[in-house]
């Protein structure tokens, strides 16, 4: 029974997303808001909590190349498919964009300064011709809990439970648990882990055979010095900089964030092929590495202070190449337990290309931690921010994370939305170059 449950919270935190899911969250609100009222658009109104608020500004739309939380809101208005959930924006057509470019100086966004928590929260009115349209979104970047038309409730749903409510299912269960558990799937109930890898694969491919974004992927991969950890660093920082870039391919998303998914699974994609594991081992690899992932999201939330990328899916890299590498469970939490002090309280200063420099960063920590964890190297417990286990130091970042730096993160986004110049409109070429 508890495999069970561990078995379909796994399922159910790994979905495909088309775009990054941090604006694709404001996308998605807006298009249900507009879906309630329909007709000419005359302003819109989006009350954001305060990292949706400033720290989307800088990544692509898949099918527009315009840049900025107006735009995102403007594109889920005028185009967004709200029935596609976080592939929101498939229906994107380049008529539809250049509307949007006009609708975004509509826009006007409205942080939540005051909020006590850390956690994804959009409510977007939109005022038309018609009358007005609201949606609001919480906890999860698709996670619809409120859609009115002129003021009629037209959904209304209870919200996730939050991060800090405590009462999230996967908390209950330790490191060791999803060990036990992904070492006794037999080989079909791996078979759905296959998508991951095949969409983030996409994903890296259109970087290394096009040097999209900044180069970091591309660079690595084709430098002269490489080895399995520069393969595998730039295969993970490749997929990132496709998706930053606006490439129209969905990743497979983990805990409801798509670098995540990308950073805990190509590394082992990438690594499977120069030890040579099968295709078996490689997807227990990665089925161990999301669900580290999830666990962690869960405890340090779903718009968190702290880097998803560097904290979560470096610590899901480590114990999943040390797992698909034969690696005991012992093994696997000196694996962590190694990673953790390298990836402790990195902050999350928004999506951007720079965050495939910080999954590349990320990756090569956690294989020389898994690396040295196979061949007995291990950090004692209970020095620094390492716990007496492994499941007490996940404990220490999650609070940390949740509470401890939420003053920081307000302050931090304070500053990035005072620096914002978003009209007129900037491209992401454009802004590679500043």
């Amino acid at each position: 029974m508890k495999h069970r449950e561990l078995y379909e919270i796994l399922r159910e935190e790994i979905k495909p997303a088309l775009g990054c899911t941090g604006p694709i969250a404001v996308c998605y609100c807006a298009a249900e808001a507009y879906d309630a009222i329909g007709g000419e658009i005359l302003s819109i109104d989006a009350i954001l909590d305060w990292c949706m608020s400033a720290k989307i500004d800088d990544v692509a739309f898949p099918g527009s190349q315009m840049l900025g939380t107006e735009m995102a809101v403007a594109l889920g208005a005028v185009c967004g498919d709200p029935a596609a959930g976080l592939e929101v924006l498939h229906t994107v057509t380049p008529e539809g964009e250049l509307k949007a470019r006009k609708v975004a100086e509509l826009v006007t966004i409205k942080p939540q300064w005051d909020l006590q928590d850390l956690g994804i929260y959009c409510d977007i009115t939109v005022h038309t011709d018609k009358g007005t349209g609201r949606a609001v979104v919480s906890q999860r970047s698709d996670g619809l809990i409120l859609k009115e038309k002129n003021g009629e409730i037209l959904v209304e749903r209870e919200p996730d439970v939050s991060a800090q409510s405590g009462k999230l299912p996967i908390l209950k269960y330790k490191v060791r648990d999803f060990y036990d558990m992904v070492t006794s799937l037999d080989s079909q109930e791996l078979e759905f882990l296959k998508d991951a890898a095949a969409y983030n694969t996409r994903l890296a491919n259109a970087t290394l055979e096009n040097r999209l974004g900044a180069g970091i992927g591309y660079e690595l991969y084709h430098s002269g010095h490489q080895n399995y950890i520069t393969r595998a660093k730039a295969y993970a920082a490749a997929g990132c900089e496709a998706r930053m870039s606006g490439v129209n391919h969905p990743a497979m998303t983990c805990g409801n964030k798509g670098n995540v998914g990308i950073a805990a699974s190509m590394p082992l994609v990438s690594l499977a092929k120069d030890v040579n594991a099968d295709e078996e081992s490689l997807l227990r690899g990665i089925a161990m590495s999301y669900l580290v992932a999830i666990s962690i999201i869960h405890r340090i939330g779903k718009s968190p202070s702290m880097c998803s990328c560097e904290v979560a899916a470096a610590l899901g890299i480590s114990a999943g190449a040390t797992l698909m590498r034969n690696g005991t469970y012992e093994q696997v939490a000196a694996a962590m337990q190694n990673t953790i002090p390298n990836v402790f309280g990195v902050v999350c200063d928004g999506a951007k290309l720079a965050c495939a420099l910080r999954i590349s960063s990320g990756t090569g920590i956690a294989l020389e931690c898994s690396d040295l964890a196979l061949k007995g190297v291990r950090l004692a417990n209970n020095q620094g921010v390492l716990g007496a286990t492994v499941d007490d130091s996940i404990e220490i970042i999650g609070k940390t994370a949740l509470y401890a730096m939420v003053g920081s993160d307000r302050e931090l986004s304070r500053s990035l939305f005072e620096k914002r110049k978003i009209f007129p409109l900037t491209t992401f070429e454009e802004r590679q170059k500043q």
